[in-house]
């Protein structure tokens, strides 16, 4: 897991199935939220929209989940949480998905570099927490019933727009071990993470982009009695670190003149983290009101 680069379409088809996005104008906001109880899922995409976007399902005496999601320049929340506490009337699937990205149009003036491909290195600060609880045919070796869970965050750079992004990137999973446990192989949910390092051309205008997804499910296709539960909280995360040297084509250490981008974010700073937790908030409301339907 750990860093990595790959080349990826402009959106980033996630893992759990999100669609390809279209292409970013200048500067746009991305938030995504889907949450399905067996067969029903329910999504809800918002663009350019700075509010606590939140999507639940409840099916009473059997399941529920959330999920939610806040972007801001420099800013990714996202959050997860299923449940299926009735161990007589388990669902077949239950589901929870949160995805957020930013993108903004940033040109980097290097005076005499100008034309000539550059990079610079940058990471995210990120503080990350999971927690599940499994009971019945979850803990047990000889059923089908499992859980999967994983985050995701990477930072890119596009100098075509968007129709491909050069990304680096950090990764964690959780999966049932087949033995009636769970094991987590990846990244620590709570660090600055480690740099990596992104290209561009000097003097020329391209994307930068940050995306964050949280994603857990739990199946259980025999329909065996046992509950399960799950939460990925993201909500004081992830927060845009800076940026770090510049270096030209050949690898030296140079300095820039200047940086312009379309949103008006200086990227050379690091994103201050504010100081309240909407999404935290919102998952403990909506815990608390299915705990009362229950």
């Amino acid at each position: 897991m750990n860093r990595r680069l790959l080349p990826l379409g402009a959106a980033l088809a996630c893992l759990a199935g999100f669609a390809p996005m279209a292409r970013a104008q200048g500067a746009e906001l991305r938030t995504e939220v889907r949450v399905m109880v067996d067969g029903d899922l329910r999504s809800r995409y918002e663009l350019n929209n700075q509010d606590l976007i939140v999507q639940d399902i409840t099916v009473p005496g059997r399941a529920g989940a959330l999920a939610s999601g806040q972007i801001g320049f420099g800013v990714n929340k996202v959050f997860a949480h299923f449940d299926a506490d009735n161990p007589s009337n388990p669902a077949g699937i239950v589901m929870a998905d949160a995805r957020t990205q930013w993108i903004d149009e940033v040109t980097i003036d290097g005076g005499d570099l100008n034309g000539t491909l550059g990079t610079f290195t940058a990471s995210l600060s990120v503080n990350g927490s999971a927690d599940f609880a499994l009971s019945g045919a979850y803990n047990r070796s000889e059923t089908d019933a499992a859980l999967y869970g994983f985050w995701d965050a990477w930072i890119g750079t596009s100098t075509d727009g968007g129709g491909g992004y050069l990304v680096g990137g950090w990764f964690g999973g959780w999966y049932s071990d087949g033995e009636g446990g769970v094991v987590y192989d990846g990244d620590d949910l709570t660090q600055p993470l480690t740099e990596v390092t992104l290209e561009f051309v000097y003097g020329r205008p391209f994307l930068l982009s940050a995306n964050m997804e949280a994603y857990f499910d739990a199946q259980n296709s025999g329909l065996e009695p046992g509950t399960v539960s799950g939460t990925l909280d993201f909500s004081n995360s992830a927060y845009w670190d800076g940026i770090g040297a510049f270096r030209d084509a050949n690898g030296n250490l140079v300095s820039i003149n200047g940086m312009t981008s379309a949103s008006g974010t200086n990227w050379l700073a690091p994103v201050p983290e504010p100081a309240t937790d909407l999404i935290l908030g919102m998952g403990a409301a909506w815990l608390a009101r299915r705990r009362r339907r229950n």
